[in-house]
């Protein structure tokens, strides 16, 4: 294979082979990837690393067979840096707990029932997993693996991840550094392409965001987000004028702000670990260009994430990401005594679904009539339960999202956006009362 890329002794015999074949693959798939993103080298990853597991197909060109990975398992191969799973491992991304009650078909596949005990029998036996945990692999099954893995990058450090929302929480939360890029072959090899965020000078502020209300809410982080992305793409935005964000309300940023457009990276001035300072955000330089996301453009974001015709509401989805444990906790408080008049569905990682139960929250939340789940999330389950057409959500991403698994217009799922206490008011009531206040 004939490349520009600059290549270590080491990197050029794995390329021809000297390790073995699915070394060789993940080396020609990386230097591939540093064609297509003008990276002239790899970056040697010093942090973690996640994927969509099961991962072995790293393109339409480049993959692995089973038979292949249970010889380099056997050989006492390992991923080279610690890793970690970001969905769920059952096909069409099934939850891992709770699914008993789900009551879900594929839209793409009715024969298919996510709530079939063999389904899950055969999915949690998957021997990929198998030999992903002999070679070293977490699998946290999570798109918010961050708030559970006990590991975390420290600031600086080279990391190869995979999920929209886990992005700019590295990057921005956490001051390590990640394209969108998280693979088998990133994650086996310990290398990435040297580009983008790796880049220090890439990851200065481009654009500096202004608005004329306080950011402070759950709802308003969100909605923010979400306009932010759509106003910056995949420029990196300095955000002034807002308060300083909970680990909710960054999961809630996080997740909007890379659905409303592309954005891998940003900077809060005295919040964030690279932006002590708006002079440091922006690395001493002048901004591009300005912009105001104020009450007008928080509004048409709103009105955006909400389609809905009518305000009678058949299901409630709460966790998108997934939640962490104080907001399981949150809802928890806010449910107890109550009784849902429609169902509630409520997401959070499986390593805290057992937490969640062994606090009494799962309890609770079920004597509400609410379903605790873990794993997996609507729009990536593909479906929703039958007969729902009118869906509450309180993130902008699943808003987002969640249409796109009734793409006609006769299935067209309508979907009332807003606070996580509108949502829990439709749960208790079965109607949307939810506004931009």
């Amino acid at each position: 294979m004939g490349t520009a890329v600059k290549l270590t002794d080491e990197e050029k015999r794995v390329l021809d082979g000297g390790d073995g074949a699915i070394p060789q693959v993940c080396m020609q798939y990386l230097v591939e990837m540093c064609e297509i993103a003008g990276a002239e080298k790899l970056v040697d990853l010093d942090g973690t690393g996640d994927l969509h597991t099961p991962g072995n197909q790293l393109s339409p060109f480049y993959g692995f067979s089973l038979e292949e990975l249970e010889k380099l398992a056997a050989s006492g191969a390992y991923f080279k840096i610690p890793t970690f799973a970001n969905k769920s491992p059952f096909p069409e991304q099934a939850p891992i707990h709770g699914w008993e009650n789900c009551n879900i078909c594929s839209y793409q596949n009715r024969d298919n029932r996510q709530d079939d005990p063999a389904f899950h029998e055969k999915a949690l036996h998957e021997d990929f997993f198998r030999l992903y945990r002999k070679m070293g692999m977490m699998t946290s099954h999570s798109c918010a693996n961050y708030l559970t893995m006990t590991y975390l990058p420290s600031v600086g450090q080279h990391c190869s991840w995979f999920e929209s929302s886990q992005i700019p929480y590295c990057n921005a939360v956490l001051g390590a550094r990640t394209n969108f890029d998280g693979t088998f072959a990133t994650c086996f090899l310990g290398k990435a392409p040297y580009y983008g965020m790796h880049i220090t000078e890439n990851r200065y502020g481009t654009v500096l965001v202004k608005t004329d209300r306080l950011i402070q809410t759950d709802m308003e982080w969100d909605v923010f987000g979400f306009a932010v992305g759509a106003d910056v793409a995949c420029e990196v935005p300095v955000l002034t004028g807002t308060g300083k964000p909970t680990t909710t309300q960054y999961q809630k940023l996080n997740s909007a702000i890379h659905t409303g457009g592309g954005v891998s990276m940003y900077h809060i001035p005295g919040s964030t670990p690279e932006a002590p300072t708006l002079e440091w955000a922006l690395g001493g330089k002048k901004p591009k260009r300005e912009t105001l996301i104020g009450e007008t453009e928080l509004k048409k974001a709103y009105d955006t994430l909400n389609f809905h015709t009518s305000d009678n509401v058949d299901m409630v989805y709460l966790g998108c990401p997934h939640l962490n444990i104080v907001d399981v906790m949150l809802l928890a408080r806010k449910l107890e005594g109550k009784r849902c008049r429609i169902p509630l569905w409520i997401m959070t990682a499986p390593w805290l679904y057992d937490v969640a139960k062994n606090l009494g929250y799962a309890k609770v939340l079920a004597d509400a009539g609410a379903l605790l789940m873990s794993g997996a999330c609507l729009a990536a389950m593909g479906a929703v339960p039958e007969g729902v057409r009118n869906l509450a959500v309180d993130t902008a991403k699943q808003a987002y999202y969640i249409t796109g698994c009734y793409p006609d217009d006769e299935n067209r799922l309508q979907v009332c956006y807003g606070s996580t206490d509108d949502c829990i008011d439709a749960a208790l009531t079965g109607r949307w009362h939810g506004e931009w206040r």
